[in-house]
């Protein structure tokens, strides 16, 4: 078989890089800024991303003159640190480090199809809230709904930009074609923050909201039954853990 693809690709007639296809995207991952304007870099590279995401809006829009994308594909952490904090802040984040930094005339009407993201999930911080505020949850029923919560936030948000913004669940089909050449893609669209490493496991942990700024430099190896873990309630953390391998099996 690899004889015969290998025959097959020394026969090609046209250049890849020269084609010209009828249905294009963009893909974007962990795109999503803060508010403050923080450098990841400042200390060597000075602050040069400061302004990346306008950089990277304003590209994004001069190659959609030429692709004509009929969709942007959103990878996930569309909000750091900690996602969506509230109901009440949800409309004016979303205009801060979305609708503004993606407005210009060739991007700011192509459908986003999005999937969550562990910082979208809450990162390793608190995932309940008191209006704007992170708090500690208080029992294991309330942990859940805040990661309800989080979800829903994003998903039931109307962009005033030709209704652009899709999460329609954590496992979706979303149908890209060009009607003209009869060409369409199926995008399969999969929640996948079961995986403990870097997912399911930080969020549940919430490491963050429970170590003080202080001492949470061991966030990074934090384990089950810790006590900046879910506080110590492995009740909690493995109800936690057992929910996104759920909502995983949902979509497999």
């Amino acid at each position: 078989v690899l004889l015969a693809l290998v025959e097959a690709s020394n026969g090609a007639t046209t250049d890849p890089a020269k084609a010209k296809y009828t249905v294009s995207a963009f893909a974007i991952g962990d795109w999503g800024s803060t508010t403050d304007r923080g450098s990841c870099c400042g200390g060597t590279f000075n602050n040069f991303d400061l302004h990346a995401q306008e950089v990277v809006g304003m590209l994004m829009d001069k190659q959609a003159a030429i692709s004509k994308p009929k969709a942007v594909l959103g990878h996930g952490d569309s909000f750091y640190w900690t996602g969506i904090d509230s109901l009440e802040g949800r409309d004016a984040r979303f205009q801060t480090t979305y609708e503004s930094k993606y407005s210009g005339a060739n991007i700011k009407n192509v459908d986003w199809v999005n999937v969550m993201g562990n910082h979208d999930y809450g990162g390793a911080n608190y995932v309940c809230n008191v209006g704007d505020h992170l708090v500690r949850c208080n029992s294991t029923q309330e942990m859940l709904q805040g990661l309800q919560n989080k979800f829903s936030y994003q998903s039931t948000y109307k962009s005033p930009n030709n209704n652009r913004w899709h999460l329609n669940d954590r496992f979706y089909v979303h149908r890209i074609e060009d009607r003209a050449s009869g060409v369409s893609i199926d995008i399969f669209n999969v929640d996948m923050n079961d995986a403990d490493i870097a997912g399911s496991h930080g969020v549940c942990c919430q490491c963050y909201g429970y170590a003080p700024s202080n001492d949470n430099g061991g966030c990074g190896g934090i384990a089950r039954g810790d006590k900046y873990c879910c506080g110590g309630d492995t009740a909690m953390y493995d109800t936690c853990m057992a929910k996104f391998c759920e909502w995983a099996e949902d979509s497999r």
